[in-house]
């Protein structure tokens, strides 16, 4: 579906649906392409005589995030974060001096804020960048209650001590957030650096309100890279803490079951001895020789323990 905002001389805001219904002379457009069907995608050719690689990049899945410069317009790529799977989705943007057309596959609720305030009038919105920066602004604004959300779940694994709750859950259950935090990377980090060569490579040509601007969304952004970093960073303790843990219970059982075990060998030895079905045993005629050899076996067991004990083995 394709969508066509426009302002003409008069500083009126008019919506058409093809750029080619425009009859009056217009200061800057917006196309907005809304899933659009083949057909649609060819104004790309047609009417805007956008570069063939552009246009590739736009209807081909999936570009990095980037930016390049043509000779009279520039070929921006965002990605915003699917609401329910956390998986990415692109956001194609061709602008230049007097339009702007966005690209996208999915419907976008930023895309459709930004266009009702602009009938509202309630953002300034002088020139194409101006939609341009509250896109971006609106995309990565959207990334805070991903981030928040997981940060959330990572403190509270501090309250999950105290409960009756397996070792192995609590790991699987790590390696999971550690997942999302991956996947929330993988779209963050190559956005932070989009929009730091965005603010630093004067390409764009912003005025200094559109530079204040961009800089706040790299703070954004900046800080959502931190707060990432440090949850990643404090699952990486917790797993490294649950497996030492582990590790802590599993050498006590196993110390448990050596000493058992060493106690028992000088007794199985007397055991087996006197197990033997040889005839001359001058012992196996003590009237109270069983009792003799119990105690001796107690005595051994006693004192194995005591020096144990003693060396604090357990």
């Amino acid at each position: 579906m394709i969508k066509t905002y426009y302002v003409n001389l008069k500083d009126e805001i008019k919506e058409t649906n093809s750029p080619k219904d425009i009859s009056e002379e217009k200061k800057w457009i917006w196309v907005d392409l809304n899933e659009p069907t083949k057909e649609e995608s060819e104004i790309l050719v047609d009417y805007f005589n956008f570069h063939p690689l552009s246009v590739e990049d736009a209807t081909q899945v999936q570009q990095r995030p980037k930016f390049k410069q043509y000779d009279d317009y520039q070929f921006i790529v965002f990605h915003a974060l699917d609401l329910k799977t956390l998986e990415s989705e692109e956001v194609d943007i061709f602008i230049g001096d007097d339009f702007i057309v966005t690209f996208h596959r999915e419907r976008y609720e930023e895309i459709d804020t930004i266009k009702r305030k602009l009938f509202n009038e309630t953002i300034e919105i002088n020139e194409p960048k101006d939609i341009l920066l509250h896109i971006l602004d609106d995309i990565v604004d959207n990334y805070f209650p991903f981030i928040y959300d997981i940060e959330d779940k990572v403190f509270n694994f501090e309250d999950r001590h105290n409960l009756d709750i397996t070792t192995k859950t609590l790991i699987d259950d790590t390696f999971d957030l550690r997942q999302e935090l991956l996947i929330i990377k993988r779209t963050v980090q190559p956005m932070k650096d989009l929009v730091y060569r965005m603010r630093e490579g004067k390409v764009l040509h912003l005025n200094e309100q559109q530079f204040l601007y961009i800089t706040h969304i790299n703070d954004h952004l900046m800080k959502q890279m931190e707060m990432v970093d440090s949850s990643r960073e404090m699952t990486s303790d917790i797993r490294d803490n649950y497996i030492s843990l582990n590790s802590f219970k599993m050498n006590n059982i196993m110390k448990i079951l050596t000493i058992y075990s060493v106690v028992f060998m000088p007794l199985t030895l007397i055991a087996g001895i006197y197990g033997m079905n040889f005839t001359n045993m001058p012992e196996l005629e003590w009237h109270d020789g069983y009792y003799i050899v119990l105690v001796i076996m107690a005595v051994i067991a006693i004192i194995m323990l005591i020096v144990f004990k003693k060396k604090r083995w357990f």
